[in-house]
């Protein structure tokens, strides 16, 4: 672990220590752990559940700074790890994510958490292990034990799946800073949120209760996935911002950009170069807080979700998902803390964050005893804030 990094981890270990706690009257990562709803979702289906210190103490740490930042702001607390599960009803499953699509898979000398949750993912499977698929996870299964871990990784990254070695993602910084020329410092930032799902959103309404306005911005051809998904979730993240439909190649949406004092975004940065975007120049021209939240970091070109990233930085015991896609709300607090830090002190900055680096900072926590024979909380949601506008309901901005 390097030297900075080892400065990180020790600030989240204070701040584990911190005595405004979020739950019960002493601070104690294993108790927010178990409180959280987190620990219920970690394990075998017919095991007790998982203790881990690691990913309490990573989002203790990184909502007290937020708050230190913001002491007049009630904040939410550790159920962020739990609330999907809680409203989509789901429980522990294994080496299979709570959700179902990511599952870890063996390999000649490790493992691989591999994501199979699109329609697209489907359609590559053929080509990944190089036959005819019936069995979808059972092919994968059997291709990988004469495969090694890393060229598993590598082969269904080039087919451009969601893949993970297990623990691949070195501990660091969860976030790095580059374009850094402080502007104006902002009262009240617009932010202008183009990332779709769980990490971006959450950040962006963290951000909303903070005081800053909130557009969220979707190409009607290519909506939020998590619009599919269970609506009182979507509420969760996206009650209070603003719904605007653009074509994201347009004018329009470069006239919106404009305005913005934070742009939260989740695309690699080739697609952003393939809308005239140049973010790098950007940032420069505009002054602009922009947080880039990726899989793995805007230097790889990869697909990555909460469940195998997580997987990547190390959140994985006993051959089991820790939690449900940790690496989502993990990323969704720190790119908040990031993102606010920035505007207060001026934009100017590009954040590249990812859901990998960020798992593996709170793995790197990982140094208390993880011994717990106390209750463990069924995860539980955050109380409805409000129902989140229909696509597009703002016609004008």
């Amino acid at each position: 672990m390097s030297a900075s990094t080892s400065r990180y981890v020790e600030r989240l270990l204070a701040l584990a220590k911190h005595p405004r706690p979020f739950v019960g009257a002493t601070p104690d990562p294993l108790r927010e752990w178990a409180q959280s709803g987190a620990m219920y979702l970690s394990g075998h289906p017919d095991g007790p559940p998982l203790a881990a210190a690691g990913p309490a103490i990573a989002m203790r740490g990184a909502l007290l700074a937020l708050a230190e930042l913001a002491p007049d702001v009630t904040l939410p607390g550790l159920e962020l790890l739990g609330e999907r599960a809680a409203i989509a009803g789901l429980t522990r499953r294994g080496s299979t994510s709570c959700g179902g699509g990511t599952r870890l898979v063996a390999a000649v000398d490790g493992a691989i958490a591999l994501t199979l949750s699109r329609p697209e993912d489907m359609e590559l499977l053929p080509a990944l292990v190089e036959e005819e698929v019936r069995d979808p996870w059972s092919a994968v299964e059997t291709w990988a034990r004469g495969t090694s871990a890393t060229d598993a990784r590598n082969r269904a990254v080039l087919l451009g799946l969601p893949c993970s070695v297990v623990g691949e993602r070195a501990a660091s910084e969860p976030w790095s800073t580059s374009r850094e020329h402080a502007g104006p410092a902002v009262d009240h930032p617009l932010v202008v949120n183009l990332a779709a799902l769980w990490a971006g959103p959450l950040c962006a309404s963290l951000l909303g209760m903070l005081g800053c306005q909130v557009i969220k911005v979707e190409d009607p051809r290519r909506p939020d996935g998590a619009r599919r998904g269970p609506r009182a979730f979507f509420d969760l993240l996206n009650a209070g911002a603003r719904s605007v439909s653009l074509d994201l190649s347009g004018s329009k949406f470069r006239d919106l950009l404009e305005t913005a004092d934070i742009v939260i975004e989740g695309s690699r940065p080739r697609a952003l170069r393939q809308l005239g975007i140049d973010v790098e120049v950007w940032v420069e021209q505009h002054d602009v807080t922009w947080v880039s939240i990726t899989g793995h970091g805007r230097d790889q070109d990869r697909v990555g979700f909460g469940d195998d990233a997580a997987a990547a930085g190390g959140l994985v015991s006993d051959g089991c998902f820790l939690g449900d896609a940790l690496a989502d709300p993990l990323t969704g607090a720190h790119a908040a803390l990031a993102a606010w830090s920035g505007a207060r002190h001026g934009g100017g900055r590009l954040i590249d964050v990812s859901l990998a680096g960020v798992a593996a900072s709170a793995a790197a926590c990982e140094d208390i005893s993880n011994s717990w024979d106390g209750p463990v909380a069924a995860p539980r949601a955050r109380p409805f804030r409000g129902a989140a506008q229909e696509l597009g309901a703002e016609v004008s901005v």
